[in-house]
């Protein structure tokens, strides 16, 4: 019975102690910020999942991040290759934070204002299984609809990519950054 006893007590503190280290390891995940500054570089690319393509002189670059409430971030972008100050709505996505453009940029890339709906509209995906990610697709975009960058929260890194024109062509210049 001793035995017994004994054995019962090694199995409770056994899975109380990997639910205590499984929920720890998430949680630290999911606390992180994507706030401050990201130090990388700049290259360019002729398609957004192109192969990158360097830029001749200094490529170095910067982006400063700041929250400005839960669900959208100011971006300083800077360096030789540009600089530039926006605005973007992030969503958390497992162990990544993606990012939409907002305001007039939104409509201009997407063809309607954030908030009207896509043909892809709908809550099919809605609900407490669903990430804030996800929901943003559902209820924003249509299918084909490319993003330009996010966070890696694990590896504490920042990429976005600015589309440029230069008359009826287009070109991409990557910013690659870590964490500081």
């Amino acid at each position: 019975m001793k035995m017994k006893t004994m054995f019962s007590l090694s199995l409770i503190l056994l899975v109380g102690a990997s639910v205590f280290v499984s929920c720890s390891k998430s949680d630290q995940t999911a606390n992180q910020s994507v706030e401050g500054t990201y130090n990388g570089s700049f290259s360019t690319s002729n398609t957004l999942k192109g192969a990158q393509l360097a830029l001749a002189g200094d490529v170095k670059g910067t982006a400063v991040v700041s929250m400005i409430n839960s669900k959208q971030i100011q971006v300083h972008c800077f360096g030789n290759a540009m600089d530039s100050t926006f605005i973007l709505n992030i969503y958390n996505y497992g162990d990544s934070m993606k990012v939409c453009i907002t305001g007039n940029d939104f409509e201009k890339q997407y063809g309607h204002m954030m908030g009207q709906g896509s043909v892809m509209g709908g809550t099919s995906m809605m609900g407490n299984n669903a990430t804030a990610w996800a929901q943003h697709m559902n209820q924003e975009h249509k299918a084909g609809d490319v993003h330009f960058g996010g966070f890696n929260m694990v590896n504490h890194i920042f990429d976005y990519t600015f589309k440029q024109k230069a008359g009826s062509s287009s070109a991409f210049l990557k910013f690659h950054g870590n964490k500081q």
